[in-house]
């Protein structure tokens, strides 16, 4: 029991991004700093910041693009808290969030529990269902801090368009901030209310904008807006 227990401190540090551990000698913070070593020879190991990049060349095929997103080291957070898209990718209806919720790992899909019930009133309002739309998370996995750095948001808008150009729908609803700043390179409050081109390797994808269904139930006075933003996105 108290090694699963140390063994999940320690993966939730690593997620958390802390890999360097404190010494426990003492050490003398006022002694004189000793002369640089020679430099060593430079090896072709990626920097942390290019194994966040995308790959130069990424799977052609949906399918391997998929199984790609989820094992590949290149791809950020752990495999094992990875969650793949969900959906018929032939329907033509493409939606992105950011990342799966706080529970969805557990119950092994995206969209659980109190968003997801709201998520499924939006669909259908809309006429739609999860089995007649594509659902897929900027990021697999949760990070820890449950939001994503620019930096990563960059990194997985550069994945997320190479899965739009291999799905080829013919509209796109960005949920939430950061699938508007990954794709339209503005906040969702700025995006929404208005038609965009998505580009893509496949070509531009019109798509609408509008907030995560968390942030709806966090605060319902913009329930308003939001369906405001899917009857746009209906006229598609």
């Amino acid at each position: 029991m108290e090694d699963r227990l140390a063994l999940s401190a320690l993966d939730w540090w690593e997620e958390a991004g802390v890999d360097t551990f404190v010494d426990d000698a003492p050490r003398d913070w006022l002694a004189p700093a000793a002369a640089p070593a020679a430099p060593a020879p430079v090896r072709n190991h990626p920097s942390p910041s290019a194994q966040a990049e995308a790959p130069a060349t990424l799977p052609a095929d949906l399918a391997a693009f998929r199984r790609f997103l989820l094992a590949d080291g290149a791809v950020p957070g752990p495999p094992l808290a990875r969650l793949d898209a969900t959906g018929d990718p032939a329907s033509g209806t493409m939606m992105i969030l950011d990342m799966p919720e706080a529970g969805d790992r557990a119950a092994g899909r995206l969209l659980t529990g109190d968003v997801g019930e709201l998520f499924d009133k939006m669909l259908g309002a809309m006429g739609l269902s999860r089995d007649i739309a594509y659902l897929a998370p900027l990021s697999p996995a949760r990070s820890a801090s449950g939001r994503l750095t620019p930096e990563a948001i960059t990194a997985l808008g550069a994945l997320m368009r190479h899965h739009i150009a291999l799905v080829r729908p013919k509209r796109l609803l960005l949920l939430g901030d950061a699938p508007a700043r990954a794709l339209l390179g503005l906040g969702c409050v700025e995006a929404r209310g208005r038609t965009h081109d998505v580009t893509s390797e496949g070509g531009p994808v019109p798509a609408i904008a509008s907030f995560h269904p968390r942030l709806l139930i966090q605060t319902p006075a913009r329930k308003k807006a939001a369906w405001e933003d899917l009857q746009l996105f209906m006229a598609l």
